[in-house]
């Protein structure tokens, strides 16, 4: 059986293996949270796991596939496997709620857009006590917490096999905190096989 084999994320530099950060092998299926990542490290590790292509700086598994052996028709595919939440939601500015959550369904899978806000509407209920004003928002009308589950649920009705969320909690109260560490037992609710995997900042120590 190949060493990639049950892999959901695996990452590892050729330079700097002696690090702490060296090496991060995540198997599949269920939450996993990788704790205090540098932004130099995790920029690196998001360029390697979303750009799909072969590298000479390290070595990169994803869903089980070693990325350098796969042609680019092979890697296509499985990148449609593969979602990213960043830490703002990343929202399109001119886009309200609905379209954010809707366009890329609409682009990838046109067929499933007639019954999707019934679809999104109760994902979004999961989570805040108004969606259809979280639907009716621009981006920079709502709060971040909002644009967190905008960007969560547009990232889970592409139903991936792997998804990548980027310091979760980070900026959010108490509540709202709580609220969003949820996101990773709904997912996987979804799509048992699934692997949710949380990228937690370094803390902010200069206050």
């Amino acid at each position: 059986m190949s060493a990639s084999a049950g892999v959901a994320l695996g990452y590892e530099p050729f330079a700097d293996e002696k690090r702490r950060e060296a090496r991060l092998w995540i198997p599949a299926g269920g939450r996993h949270v990788v704790p205090a990542v540098s932004a130099a490290f995790k920029s690196a590790l998001l360029s390697a796991v979303l750009e799909l292509k072969p590298r000479h700086d390290a070595r990169v598994v994803v869903l089980g596939s070693e990325i350098d052996a796969l042609g680019p028709n092979e890697r296509a595919a499985l990148r449609a496997q593969v979602a990213f939440l960043p830490s703002n939601g990343g929202l399109i500015s001119h886009l309200n709620g609905w379209e954010n959550i809707a366009l890329p369904v609409g682009y990838h899978a046109p067929q499933r857009v007639r019954g999707l806000a019934p679809e999104a509407t109760a994902m979004l209920e999961q989570f805040c006590a108004d969606a259809r004003s979280v639907l009716a928002k621009l981006p920079e009308e709502m709060t971040l917490y909002e644009r967190k589950l905008a960007g969560y649920v547009r990232m889970r009705l592409g139903r991936p096999q792997l998804a990548l969320a980027e310091d979760l909690g980070g900026g959010l109260g108490g509540g709202e905190r709580r609220q969003a560490e949820g996101f990773a037992a709904a997912y996987l609710a979804d799509n048992p096989g699934g692997t949710f995997v949380q990228l937690e900042d370094v803390p902010d120590e200069s206050g």
